[in-house]
């Protein structure tokens, strides 16, 4: 059985308000071709769906059409879950009208809790859907005021979904958590509660052929080479720039995984950062052999002084800077601004141990780019 594991789609995503649904338009018929190409039986989306509990209506529509394409023109099997980014309901909207034989797409804990069992060669395949769900949550769902954490939670989930195994059948299980050692990247939404994130242990899934993980947005093992995250499919961060993005082809056999093939992935406007002094960053965007119209750059300068329009420089030659660092922020303040800073705080962690106090979280992805672009142009205001 061939089993295409996805993940973390986060469909209607801005990167410093540059709308990324046309790129992950093309992912969806990247996706569509290798189901196509490489017989898939079964395509799991192992959460984040969608990058918001309301999420654009372009984006539920581009989902929704490229389900029902999968459905009708190819014989995969769809198995989704909702994870931390997506409102559990609107991921199980129309879940009445899903044909039970072919798709087990989850939302909320109450959903239809038992497997989607296929049949290959070797015997039964059964598919548990484990939706991200929140501790008060999965209290009522379990009717235990006990559960205290996502580990908690997700225990009895699996208790849960043991019960719909058929005894002899091949497990493969989906679910969006924080496994144990996992690496995370700059953009990921931490799974926390008083105390710290929370993560849940790997011999948890004990039983399990294969465990389809969502959340982690670098494709890893998870404590076991069965147990993994595919990684999201394209890059969210300017951390995760120039990293191979993929899709995990699993192949089971009547033993369990016998292989899993990493099929890359290619992005529309791949993520770059470029690190340089302005004009030299200018004159390379020139060249012939440049990094092209089509990329998304964040520019990190390396001059000391003074600039004028730094941004709208960079933008003559790379049309897509959604970021602006300056390394250099002392020198370029001026004399002096070394011990003044001292006193007066890094402005970046001010404001975000601000938004920290006010809402509980500090500044995100694209909020920080517009942090460091406000601070650069004030900078070369006061300069």
């Amino acid at each position: 059985m061939r089993i295409l594991h996805t993940s973390d789609w986060h469909l209607g995503r801005t990167l410093a308000q540059e709308s990324l649904l046309d790129d992950q338009a093309q992912l969806l018929d990247q996706v569509f071709a290798a189901i196509v190409e490489h017989r898939v039986n079964v395509l799991i989306i192992a959460g984040d769906l969608f990058d918001r509990a309301v999420p654009r209506k372009e984006a539920v529509q581009l989902f929704n059409d490229f389900l029902a394409r999968v459905y009708a023109e190819t014989g995969a099997a769809i198995v989704a879950i909702a994870g931390n980014h997506d409102a559990p309901d609107r991921v199980s909207f129309n879940s009445a009208l899903q044909d039970p034989r072919r798709v087990l797409i989850r939302g909320p804990l109450r959903d239809r809790p038992h497997a989607l069992v296929l049949s290959d060669e070797h015997g039964q395949v059964a598919f548990s859907a484990l939706p991200y769900c929140e501790i008060f949550a999965a209290r009522e769902a379990f009717d235990d005021v006990g559960i205290a954490s996502c580990a908690h939670a997700l225990s009895a989930q699996l208790a849960q979904a043991r019960l719909h195994v058929p005894p002899g059948a091949r497990w493969v299980v989906t679910a969006h958590a924080f496994v144990e050692g996992g690496r995370i990247t700059e953009t990921e939404r931490p799974l926390a509660q008083v105390g710290g994130i929370e993560t849940v242990p790997s011999a948890m899934f004990d039983g399990a052929a294969y465990v389809a993980l969502g959340h982690l947005h670098r494709a890893q093992e998870a404590g076991a080479a069965h147990i993994r995250y595919c990684g999201s499919w394209m890059g969210f961060g300017f951390d995760e720039a120039d990293e191979l993005k993929t899709l995990s082809l699993v192949e089971l056999d009547a033993a369990g995984v016998a292989r899993v093939t990493e099929l890359p992935l290619v992005s529309p406007r791949p993520l770059r950062v470029v690190t340089g002094k302005l004009a030299d960053l200018v004159a390379a965007g020139r060249a012939p052999d440049a990094l092209g119209a089509g990329a998304l750059i964040k520019a990190v300068l390396t001059d000391e002084g003074a600039l004028i329009d730094a941004i709208g420089q960079l933008r003559a030659v790379y049309p897509h800077v959604l970021q602006l660092e300056r390394l250099n922020r002392l020198a370029a303040l001026g004399p002096g601004a070394g011990e003044a800073a001292v006193d007066r705080q890094d402005p970046v962690k001010l404001v975000a141990d601000f938004l920290d106090a006010v809402r509980g979280r500090g500044p995100d992805d694209v909020e920080t780019g517009m942090i460091d672009e406000a601070l650069t142009d004030l900078q070369s205001e006061e300069v």
